[in-house]
């Protein structure tokens, strides 16, 4: 997969007018996704000098460093990415694939990716930047002219089609034209990017270079490099004898895409990537107040000449302070303790309701917070959270199945005229969906079990409902013996004890 660094990689070609606009949002995810030391690399950038007028001279200089080192950066984002992928569980992923195509499971991208690794990547980076790019490619002729190459060439390279990945960054241009009646992709730039290590001198060399895939003027398929403004030849990507007329490459989002254009929106972590160097720089002002607040020491009454006397009535030239601590002063200085009053109230309340719009977003949080929850709280951000994993999945699946039956194309286990009709059929991608039923709580485990003593349900409907809640029915049906087995019976409370509401419903 084609990961780039926006930092030190602007593409020296033009570019479509979205991607330009995109380009500051998505290294801000990318560097909140990576976390502190990046952030606070960026000086500046992401954390301006709290002086707009001297930023300078020694003293501010001195300020900003202080001021940068006193900041905290949640590294909530990239937390919340693992948690979402976590809750996916994408590593037991199942495939249903022809067998001609099962390499594709140990190794996607023809470079050892297994399938299930392809898909979490693609996953991750659709929750960073909104969308990812795949290509099916047929390996080992992409770089060669195939029409030069006769049948026992062909066979000694030893093609073999995969499924390549680029990220949002690296799709520099492109662009939709409607063909036969229907709007399609027709024109996409890719950029790509490498090093070459000289071992002699021990330095790199960034190579850049592009990837071109298009539609020629008689609606066939090309694929052409572009390496320092000049363009190679156009490689032909030939399906049984005959010119492919569209472009093998799926745009997986974390929506449905519009029609004939893309969306210039960021990915579902955007905003939680904001709200997160939000808190920094707010941490930042923060931590300074914090600096001025201790008590600090004021003496007045001064005379010429008492400084002298002070050094020799205590044998020092500073004063002391503490336990055993003794300070002989002229008659006329006094000492003052100050203090300023603290005004940190604001900023707590700050901190509060951020945290809170963190977790509004599906964000995850460590705080003290999380667990005091209420069970419908939880289960209403479960819901929310539910229902993004589930477009995620649902979109990366049929990708994935999609770039499957692409690369079964080339390698002549489907016609191109079949690709619709065998996704869901002879391909299938399955992430799993346990993230969609989360489990019922302990504690309303043990309301159930209390409705069996108070005679508001049967054992059978607790096991359903059980059953409704997550759990498993042979787990139920035994964890529910085990805890009628215990003493005292199924709650702490006494059943005479106890108030049901029997008009409540599992």
């Amino acid at each position: 997969m084609q990961n780039i660094n926006t930092d030190t990689v602007v593409p020296s070609v033009t570019t479509h007018p979205d991607y330009l606009f995109a380009s500051n949002q998505l290294r801000l995810v990318r560097d909140c996704i990576e976390g502190e030391p990046r952030i606070k690399a960026k000086g500046e950038i992401y954390l301006p000098h709290p002086c707009a007028v001297d930023k300078k001279s020694k003293e501010q200089q001195m300020r900003y460093a202080q001021y940068k080192a006193g900041a905290e950066f949640d590294g909530f984002p990239d937390l919340t990415r693992r948690g979402w992928l976590g809750k996916m569980q994408i590593s037991k992923l199942t495939a249903d694939i022809p067998e001609r195509l099962s390499y594709l499971i140990q190794n996607a991208d023809g470079d050892g990716t297994p399938l299930s690794a392809a898909v979490e990547s693609a996953a991750s980076n659709v929750m960073q930047t909104k969308y990812h790019v795949l290509v099916a490619d047929y390996q080992g002729l992409s770089d060669v002219d195939t029409s030069a190459l006769s049948l026992a060439d062909a066979e000694a390279l030893n093609p073999r089609a995969a499924i390549k990945q680029y990220t949002r960054e690296s799709l520099v241009d492109w662009d939709y034209k409607r063909i036969n009646g229907v709007m399609q992709l027709y024109y996409v730039k890719l950029m790509e990017v490498a090093s070459e290590l000289d071992p002699k001198t021990g330095t790199r060399k960034p190579i850049e270079s592009y990837l071109i895939l298009a539609l020629d003027e008689d609606g066939n398929y090309y694929q052409q490099k572009e390496i320092d403004g000049d363009l190679g030849d156009k490689n032909y990507m030939m399906v049984r004898g005959a010119p492919l007329t569209w472009l093998p490459v799926e745009i997986v989002a974390d929506e449905e895409l519009p029609v004939g254009h893309l969306p210039r929106g960021m990915g579902l972590l955007y905003q939680i990537c904001s709200l997160a160097l939000a808190r920094y720089r707010v941490s930042a002002d923060y931590k300074e107040l914090l600096r001025s607040l201790p008590p600090t020491v004021f003496t007045r009454g001064w005379k010429q000449g008492d400084k002298e006397l002070f050094d020799d009535i205590n044998g020092r030239d500073y004063m002391v302070f503490g336990s055993g601590g003794a300070n002989n002063l002229p008659n006329d200085v006094d000492v003052k303790i100050e203090s300023i009053d603290d005004a940190t109230g604001a900023f707590t309340n700050y901190f509060d309701s951020n945290a809170d719009k963190v977790r509004a977003m599906g964000g995850i949080f460590r705080d003290k917070v999380e667990s005091q929850k209420t069970a419908t709280e939880a289960d209403i951000d479960a819901s929310e959270q539910n229902a993004m994993l589930e477009m995620v999945a649902d979109n990366v699946e049929r990708a994935f199945a999609r770039m499957v039956i692409y690369c079964g194309m080339f390698e002549g286990v489907f016609m191109p005229d079949q690709i619709e009709q065998q996704i869901g059929e002879a391909v299938t991608i399955s992430l799993p969906r346990d993230f969609a039923s989360p489990k019922l709580s302990v504690e309303e485990v043990r309301l159930l079990l209390d409705m069996i003593v108070a005679s508001v349900r049967t054992r059978e409907q607790v096991i359903k409902a059980l059953a409704q809640g997550g759990w498993d029915v042979q787990e139920a049906e035994q964890t529910l013996a085990e805890l009628e087995n215990e003493l005292p019976p199924l709650s702490s409370t006494p059943p005479q004890q106890r108030e049901v509401d029997t008009g409540q419903t599992s």
